[in-house]
């Protein structure tokens, strides 16, 4: 049994976070098949992934690296404009698309999936 190096582990957590509304499953980059995704958020809140190619048998775990942390007022700036426009939102900290939820209140919750910061806005 085989084992994805850490640049490949990366690379497929940044695909399985790809575009919002992606219907591609990343694949293996070793036989090229769809790969399979668990994820669960543990009783710390922490965000893991267990990853698993069926016909290569090889598996690995994600953990998000970080606690939440907020983003600045020039990223939510950023987002806002991104969002009014109903344009897709990249993490400027490591290129990720950002997703969001939306609130009756006219706020939206930017999140990174993978370096785990978030942080609200009121729609103007």
């Amino acid at each position: 049994m085989g084992q994805y190096s850490s640049e490949e582990q990366d690379e497929i957590i940044r695909d399985y976070f790809g575009p919002p509304g992606a219907e591609e499953v990343p694949r293996c980059p070793h036989c090229g098949e769809l790969l399979n995704f668990d994820t669960r958020y543990s009783p710390s809140r922490d965000f893991h992934v267990h990853t698993s190619c069926k016909k290569c048998q090889i598996t690995f775990h994600w953990k998000q690296p970080q606690q939440i942390h907020p983003w600045k007022p020039i990223h939510i700036n950023y987002f806002l404009e991104r969002y009014q426009t109903d344009q897709s939102i990249r993490c400027p900290i490591d290129d990720c698309y950002i997703t969001y939820s939306e609130f009756s209140d006219s706020v939206v919750e930017f999140r990174c999936p993978y370096c785990n910061r978030r942080g609200k806005a009121q729609v103007p």
